[in-house]
């Protein structure tokens, strides 16, 4: 075989591109290049396995560095669908160690294995707590999104085992953010729209200031918001009898408290104390959040993009390869201008509605992940591949 040809198949699948189209522009450009069909074969006998021998090797040193620190594991775990809507084929479930700031596991499930699609987030996770045991690491800490699925079997299985489950604060507040938008459609509650960003700060103050995670503390925390709302800050709960604020005057008084009674009070009142967002502020995570988390799986679009379908190999080696890069550049540190200062930009995102977020900038990622898997690939080949092509389908 023409070593050109077999690392173009790899610097194509390293990088994380699509193999028609990277092929399409360098047939149009008038470049001779090998087939579409030839990529998967190169793919299929020999840059998945050398892909999946890079992770297991990262993956071994993560854990051995985190079986040697003090304390069980903190991790945050979520799943993600393969394309839009309610018909994934795949669901990989990731989970993230919050201390480290490194992917320590990504299972990959197929809708085929369980009932539907929604319960690939249960299998996933199951899988991933199944690698963990047999590693000997005790799971201390657990950050997720309320699935009421997961939810259940953590409670049933690793909470008696001393495992913390926690709910990361951000999910809640999305849920609670569109619970507020719906109410304060209408006219007599369109106080609410104004109060808004104030009432989701809350939540996120209620699971910051309790970092022992008292799950009553946190509750009275959120139930004095109905009566601050309305200008009232005293309450009736031993576990947080008034507000901790000072006294509200001048510019730190921008919007018309809620008259008693009102409409706009009792829709409130309602949404703030509905029973099963009341049991899910019980368990916000106080320290750690999934925002690392979210951060992955948007990094897995430029690897396997949701509108492409992947055979599931291909699939499980795209998840493998963004983990890889995640790991290798987690942890960069904020860029410098030519003078030491920190560079910062300004942002608009989605969730702010217009209003903006001041963020650092990071260093440029590397790729020195990708460089180690091409010299991997030429060596492993030019040793034995047959050996090679005889390891790929395994996982």
């Amino acid at each position: 075989m023409p070593a050109c040809n077999l690392l173009l198949s790899g610097a194509i699948h390293f990088t994380g591109c699509l193999a028609s189209q990277t092929l399409r522009m360098m047939t149009l450009f008038g470049l001779q290049c090998i087939s579409v069909s030839t990529y998967f074969r190169h793919q299929r006998h020999y840059t998945i396995p050398v892909i999946i021998q890079a992770w297991q090797n990262d993956q071994a040193k993560n854990l051995s560095d985190l079986r040697a620190m003090d304390g069980g594991l903190v991790v945050a775990g979520d799943c993600r669908s393969d394309s839009p809507g309610h018909s994934a084929k795949y669901g990989s479930y990731s989970l993230i160690e919050e201390r480290v700031n490194k992917v320590v596991d990504v299972q990959l499930v197929q809708s085929s294995e369980v009932p539907n699609s929604s319960w690939c987030e249960l299998e996933g996770l199951k899988h991933s707590i199944s690698l963990l045991t047999r590693q000997d690491l005790h799971l201390s800490t657990l950050i997720t999104d309320r699935h009421r699925q997961v939810a259940k079997w953590v409670r049933e299985e690793l909470c008696p085992e001393g495992t913390q489950h926690y709910f990361d604060v951000w999910h809640v507040g999305k849920s609670l953010g569109k619970a507020l938008d719906t109410a304060s459609k209408d006219r007599q509650c369109d106080q609410l729209q104004l109060w808004r960003p104030a009432i989701v700060n809350h939540l996120y103050w209620t699971a910051a200031s309790t970092p022992d995670g008292n799950p009553a503390v946190m509750e009275a925390k959120w139930r004095s918001l109905v009566n601050h709302i309305q200008d009232i800050h005293d309450h009736d709960t031993p576990a947080f009898s008034s507000c901790a604020h000072p006294p509200l005057e001048g510019d730190q008084r921008d919007k018309e408290w809620l008259e008693p009674g009102s409409m706009g009070a009792i829709k409130l009142e309602s949404i703030v104390t509905k029973t099963s967002l009341l049991k899910d502020v019980r368990q916000l995570s106080p320290q750690h959040q999934t925002f690392s988390l979210e951060a992955f799986h948007s990094l897995i679009l430029h690897f396997a993009p949701k509108h492409t379908g992947f055979s599931y190999l291909g699939m499980y080696s795209r998840l493998l390869l963004a983990a890889l890069h995640y790991n290798f550049n987690a942890n960069r540190e904020t860029a410098r201008r030519s003078d030491g200062m920190e560079k910062f930009c300004v942002r608009y995102p989605r969730f702010r509605k217009g209003a903006y977020v001041v963020r650092p900038i990071k260093e440029k990622a590397s790729y020195g992940y990708a460089t180690s898997l091409i010299e991997a690939l030429r060596e492993s080949y030019t040793q034995s591949p047959k050996a090679l092509q005889e390891t790929g389908p395994i996982i």
